[in-house]
């Protein structure tokens, strides 16, 4: 009798010991990234964003500010001119694994849009996507954070501004023709692919 009954007290310890099911518990919910705007608090930025707001208006774009773009899209916008230059404007994206990118040409009419869709790039669209990549179009960091502005009046500089992994960012090259720094020189590249991958002579620096 006495041995039924240790028998009965281990066999319930070793039940007790068993893990319990995790069919009841609520699995959590995925934690969304907040969404991160990464703007240089310097001069430049509001004074070119008010020429880059208003011809992106023109051309029917929304703010790349506003929001997050999903999953594994990307939206990169390359700004080129300023000053004595007219504003050209470059728009590639990946939405839902799909390319796409629009030319925004220079035009002084603040009614009258030109802009229009482009064909697949030269090279192809990964091909060319990797030649931006290489050339640092989401690493470069700012001209004036580095020290490589040109410090010239009234020439040509490009801004790039990107929404991409829960980010926006954007940075300035004034001028980088006249600039001494290799970044100053990457920037130049970017704006020659775009030009050479779309036939956009308007985006290039020679």
């Amino acid at each position: 009798m006495i041995r039924i009954l240790i028998a009965i007290v281990a066999l319930t310890a070793s039940c007790s010991s068993l893990p319990r099911s995790q069919d009841n518990k609520a699995t959590p919910a995925p934690t969304r990234k907040e969404f991160q705007l990464n703007i240089p608090r310097n001069t430049w930025e509001p004074i070119f964003f008010e020429a880059i707001d208003e011809r992106a208006k023109l051309g029917s774009l929304k703010s790349l500010r506003s929001a997050a773009v999903p999953n594994d899209d990307i939206e990169i916008r390359v700004w080129r001119g300023f000053g004595l230059t007219p504003l050209a404007g470059f728009v590639l994206k990946r939405v839902s694994a799909q390319w796409a990118a629009l030319f925004l040409a220079p035009t002084l009419s603040r009614t009258v849009d030109k802009s229009q869709s482009l064909s697949a790039p030269k090279s192809g669209w990964d091909a060319c996507w990797r030649r931006l990549q290489d050339a640092g179009v989401l690493i470069l960091p700012d001209a004036h954070a580095i020290g490589c502005s040109a410090g010239v009046n009234d020439g040509m500089s490009y801004v790039v501004e990107y929404n991409y992994d829960g980010t926006y960012r954007t940075y300035l090259y004034d001028n980088p023709d006249y600039a001494k720094c290799n970044e100053a020189k990457r920037m130049i590249q970017i704006g020659n692919v775009i030009s050479e991958e779309f036939a956009l002579p308007e985006m290039a620096t020679k």
